[in-house]
């Protein structure tokens, strides 16, 4: 008869013993999830993230909104009282902006098939109902559309002037760009929607020059669209300043980590411009003005975040306005960025960016902007900035009237010449502003 050995029992685990086992598995997983973590953050891992999967661009930390960036410096509504204008001053042109923005971006959203319109038509429908908005620049309509909400690619080219009329029968969405004037149609609303609002503003003595025009010949040689206040501007006087990223180690830290470069400031060497980093193939030069250039390498170290397909230019703004943003934000001050222009490359965009002041816009150095990035594919690969910070000195400058600027352009050496007067800061690299009237192109 055969014998079949006994199986030995089983110890079998407490209620605490398990409870100590699900700990240590929860502790391992979050240990490797951690490591992970870490080593993801890594320069290496920044080729890894466009193999796994699109780009993600976070939100900086103090940056504005988007919609800050396409502010106009000036704008206007007309009701059925008359017209109420707003022109370089912050506070005023910020609060009507933030409640006549969602109107703008409704007139975007529902934007049907634009055409071109006689200068004719554009000042009839200036006379109408509605918002006008000038813009510092020429900004993409594309970009306009997405950042104040709406789809972003209804509409191509490019708007110096925003309008948003009511001509008795059709809403109309209306822009300029040059001499060029176009309107398309909307479903925004005017009758118990658009009207409550634009009936909330009062007149408040503000024209446009080519109605000032028809009175005094002052005005008769400067845009026909430039918009005249009732009260002069009452702009402050700046200090400006900027980092010396050569002789400062601690500025050249501060803008290191907020480029992500992670060599630090003992990898710099001496060139003629000032000093260099390279880092993973990327080559940042810095100088003692405060001017940083940087030519990307093979690696992606800015990457667009996009949805499908390839980035869009409004997406490709986007990216340069947030590292815009986070390099300068230990040195701008008072100054806010708005986005002046986006020019189409082979591959690409040239996207460029202004400074503004309390609400009046500033040129800087020859070219005028304050940033230029390029970008391709889905990557900025080249940007330029200047990092200047203004300080209010809190003097209120004295500064000619627009009327005699606008007479000084009547002369005969700028007879005929259509221009737009302009108020403006210039910095030319000294220590203060210096600012007055402008005659752009």
């Amino acid at each position: 008869m055969s014998r079949h050995k006994e199986i030995p029992p089983v110890a079998r685990p407490t209620g605490r013993q398990r409870l100590l086992e699900i700990g240590k598995d929860v502790l391992i997983v979050a240990l490797t999830c951690s490591a992970l973590f870490l080593a993801w953050q890594t320069p290496l891992a920044s080729q890894l993230r466009g193999w796994v999967g699109k780009p993600v661009q976070a939100a900086e930390p103090g940056t504005r909104q988007p919609t800050e960036a396409v502010e106009p410096y000036g704008i206007t509504v007309r009701s059925g009282m008359g017209l109420y204008g707003a022109v370089y001053d912050a506070e005023q042109v910020d609060r009507a902006f933030e409640q006549l923005s969602p109107l703008l971006g409704e007139g975007f959203a529902s934007a049907g098939t634009p055409e071109q319109i006689t200068r004719r038509q554009w000042q009839t429908l200036l006379e109408a109902p509605g918002i006008y908005c000038v813009f510092q620049g020429a900004p993409p309509l594309s970009v306009l559309s997405a950042w104040l909400g709406g789809e972003g690619d209804t509409l191509s080219g490019r708007a110096q002037s925003l309008l948003l009329a009511w001509d008795g029968t059709q809403m109309w969405l209306c822009w300029r760009d040059g001499n060029g004037y176009f309107r398309a149609p909307t479903q925004v609303a005017y009758e118990g929607h658009m009207d409550s609002v634009v009936e909330s503003f009062h007149p408040n003595g503000a024209a446009f020059a080519y109605t000032l025009a028809q009175t005094d010949r002052a005005y008769s040689a400067v845009d026909p669209d430039v918009l005249v206040p009732m009260t002069a501007p009452r702009p402050h006087g700046y200090t400006a300043s900027a980092p010396d990223l050569v002789g400062d180690q601690k500025a050249l830290e501060q803008l290191l980590a907020a480029l992500g470069f992670q060599s630090g400031v003992g990898s710099a060497y001496e060139v003629s411009e000032g000093l260099a980093i390279t880092e993973s193939g990327d080559r940042l030069r810095v100088s003692s003005a405060g001017t940083v250039v940087f030519h990307a390498g093979e690696e992606s170290r800015y990457p667009v975040a996009y949805m499908e397909g390839r980035p869009t230019m409004e997406e490709a703004a986007m990216a340069a306005w947030g590292l815009l943003n986070r390099a300068s934000a230990q040195w701008k001050g008072d100054a806010v960025f708005v986005l002046t222009g986006v020019t189409e490359t082979a591959g690409g965009w040239i996207i460029t960016f202004h400074s503004r002041l309390e609400g009046v816009p500033v040129l800087t150095g020859a070219e005028g902007w304050c940033a230029s990035f390029t970008v391709a594919e889905d990557r900025i690969r080249d940007f330029s900035l200047s990092l200047r910070g203004y300080i209010s000195t809190g003097e209120v400058l004295l500064l000619p009237g627009q009327r005699l600027a606008a007479a000084a352009m009547a002369s005969e050496t700028h007879r005929d010449s259509g221009k737009r007067l302009t108020l403006s800061y210039n910095d030319t690299g000294a220590s203060t502003l210096n600012f007055g009237w402008v005659a752009e192109e």
